[in-house]
């Protein structure tokens, strides 16, 4: 019976631990895994407002983002009728998977940010941010593939 109540209370540490404000409540996929695959940007806010193009290329709808486990992040846009990929990418989890850091670079606009992630599930990605001049973003992405 003690070895039920300790197991019980181990499960429901590691449980809550990365737990989003938007969900899910539970869940018994690491976030490492759940993050893993192909995630198009349906929706952009800025500043509250939702938007449907910015000269942030990355944070334009349609934009996509391979997290890949171990790290490397690629990002692909389109402009001018022709894919655009990111000359280079990484990604990581901090604060116990509550902030997601991005690095990458698309032709010559460099990212570099720590977003709150506000859900993270197999199926949704939502997170914010503020960049260097105050704006607040907001980014809903749907997996479109799994990775793993």
């Amino acid at each position: 019976m003690k070895r039920i109540i300790i197991l019980l209370a181990v499960t429901v540490v590691c449980c809550t631990a990365c737990r989003y404000e938007e969900g899910p409540g539970i869940s018994f996929v690491a976030p490492e895994y759940r993050i893993t695959g192909n995630w198009n940007l349906e929706k952009v806010f800025l500043n509250g407002t939702q938007i449907t193009e910015t000269s942030y290329l990355a944070n334009n709808p349609n934009t996509y983002y391979l997290f890949n486990y171990d790290g490397p992040l690629d990002v692909v846009f389109y402009q001018n009728n022709a894919i655009q990929r990111a000359s280079y990418g990484w990604w990581k989890f901090q604060d116990n998977c509550k902030e997601l850091i991005m690095d990458f670079q698309l032709k010559t606009q460099k990212y570099y940010y720590v977003a709150r992630i506000k859900k993270l599930s197999k199926s949704d990605l939502i997170y914010e941010y503020d960049d260097a001049y105050g704006n607040h973003w907001r980014l809903e992405l749907v997996c479109v593939s799994r990775s793993n």
